[in-house]
């Protein structure tokens, strides 16, 4: 990890502190460095040197970059906490004792993986459009699709937020198809089998670039190799 940081890269990379957060204890004069009440986010840090303070918490250098990869069970939210309790991603970060957050989301339904980290600079990398990310799915509809359906669909549909095609898409039985994508859009997959009038019963993420779900079971959480980061940052 480089020494100097910005407050909000140190915070959110040492501590359970999400940017939402740092950013209310700003807004609440509740952050300091070197006893000094802070309000930039972006301001230098060393992060080897400079005390910083956090709601009366001092935020120490503990971590490097970690890098993992979770199998996302069904029912979970892609979120560090919600309102109504239910089951989040941020709880099973909240027992690990790491700071890590979700690179993207996966919706509630849908199953698979996902990379926790907390490293800002390689999530923003594989979230950016212009990195075009290929991610594979596994799906089960409620209907077997139409040989018409099928060619639309390797054609692609417009959706009300622009156009929207599958890179590939591959039938295992009459219900059952895997399909790849490189596009994040909030419920994508679901939303062009929709827009033909079917309905996915079951959704898995098995693949992100070259890393998959190989060797692994719901809610495991296993840290990436040196070789798996590089190719996804590569």
């Amino acid at each position: 990890m480089k020494k100097e940081l910005t407050l909000e890269e140190f915070v959110s990379s040492q501590s359970r502190f999400s940017r939402r957060d740092l950013l209310g204890f700003i807004k609440e004069k509740k952050v300091f460095v070197n006893g000094q009440c802070v309000d930039a986010l972006k301001m230098k840090i060393n992060s080897k040197k400079d005390i910083v303070k956090v709601d009366g918490e001092r935020i120490e250098y503990r971590f490097g970059y970690l890098y993992y990869k979770f199998y996302k069970p069904k029912g979970m939210l892609s979120t560090m906490d919600d309102p109504t309790q239910r089951g989040c991603i941020g709880d099973v970060i909240r027992r690990s004792k790491m700071p890590l957050f979700p690179v993207g989301r996966l919706d509630r339904l849908t199953t698979g993986l996902i990379f926790l980290t907390n490293d800002g600079d390689f999530s923003h990398q594989l979230m950016h459009p212009s990195k075009k990310v290929i991610k594979g799915y596994r799906l089960t509809l409620d209907e077997k699709l139409s040989k018409n359906d099928y060619k639309r669909l390797e054609m692609g549909v417009i959706l009300e937020d622009g156009p929207a095609r599958f890179l590939s898409i591959e039938i295992l039985s009459d219900l059952e198809y895997t399909v790849t994508i490189s596009e994040g859009r909030n419920r994508i997959i679901r939303r062009i089998f929709s827009h033909l009038g079917y309905d996915v019963k079951s959704l898995k993420r098995q693949k992100i670039g070259n890393i998959d779900l190989k060797g692994m079971k719901l809610k495991d959480l296993k840290p990436l190799t040196k070789k798996e980061i590089n190719q996804l940052i590569s």
